[in-house]
């Protein structure tokens, strides 16, 4: 006899996960708890500086991209070339001046991966037999969301967040994603077995990994005579720039999952 299937709820936690069980009765099965957890995974504080043309750097007490000076962004004509790129376009604090900053490139200062980080799914059951162990089984049977967790520059500038993403897959193999869905499934992806007057428990995680890195962004300042923008020779570096991004595959295949049981209901 097998116990009962669970269902999959949506989540995203790593700490202190919030329980809503959901109860069932069968002939073998006692008590089946279903929860759903709410977590958002913290992100690093931010740290920067600007560096000026003679190699001189200023600290930044907060991130130029944020706030209320914010007037715009989106594509522009490159002012360093040919082509288009992403611009995030602000007054200063006075509004007098206008500038416009565009990134200039992305390195990864660390990074690491975590094959647990993005929980999509847990299942439990009491073995009531006082004799025998009872297989506990685990299935996808609803789709599951998992989703990044970044700071704003990362996922809001179109080639930042391509960079980072790239650099996840380059550093630990297979693609990452702002947002995954682990699809519903008839497959068993795991079975259990649960000791007698023991209850038992899986969790299934998708794999996550993890980039923190420095962003560096070209200044330039928006000429009122001319109507153009001239560079200042400044250069903006963004430290802490990155994130949690879970893998991008809908498959069981991919899962990995956590087993425990404790005597008792």
């Amino acid at each position: 006899k097998l116990f009962s299937l669970m269902k999959a709820r949506s989540c995203s936690f790593d700490q202190s996960p919030m329980y809503s069980p959901n109860l069932s009765i069968t002939s073998i099965l006692l008590g089946l708890g279903v929860y759903t957890n709410y977590f958002t995974d913290s992100i690093a504080p931010f740290k920067g500086f600007k560096t000026d043309a003679f190699g001189n750097t200023t600290p930044l007490e907060v991130s130029p991209f944020t706030g209320s000076n914010l007037i715009s962004n989106g594509v522009v004509l490159n002012p360093a070339g040919i082509g288009r790129v992403h611009a995030d376009n602000y007054w200063n604090s006075n509004n007098s001046l206008y500038y416009e900053y565009i990134k200039d490139s992305y390195t990864v200062d660390y990074s690491f991966s975590d094959p647990y980080h993005y929980k999509v799914g847990r299942t439990q059951a009491y073995n009531a037999s006082t004799t025998n162990a009872l297989p506990l089984v685990y299935t996808q049977q609803d789709q599951a969301t998992s989703t990044w967790s970044v700071t704003t520059q990362v996922s809001t500038t179109a080639e930042l967040e391509t960079n980072y993403l790239a650099k996840l897959g380059f550093t630990f193999g297979g693609s990452y994603t702002s947002t995954n869905t682990t699809q519903k499934s008839t497959t068993i992806g795991t079975t259990f077995y649960v000791s007698p007057g023991y209850t038992g428990w899986i969790e299934a995680c998708l794999p996550g990994a993890y980039a923190n890195g420095t962003a560096k962004y070209k200044e330039y300042l928006y000429s009122m005579g001319t109507g153009t923008f001239i560079a200042t020779g400044n250069t903006v570096s963004n430290s802490n720039e990155g994130g949690w991004s879970p893998l991008s595959n809908s498959s069981m295949s991919v899962l990995n999952f956590n087993t425990d049981q404790y005597y008792g209901r």
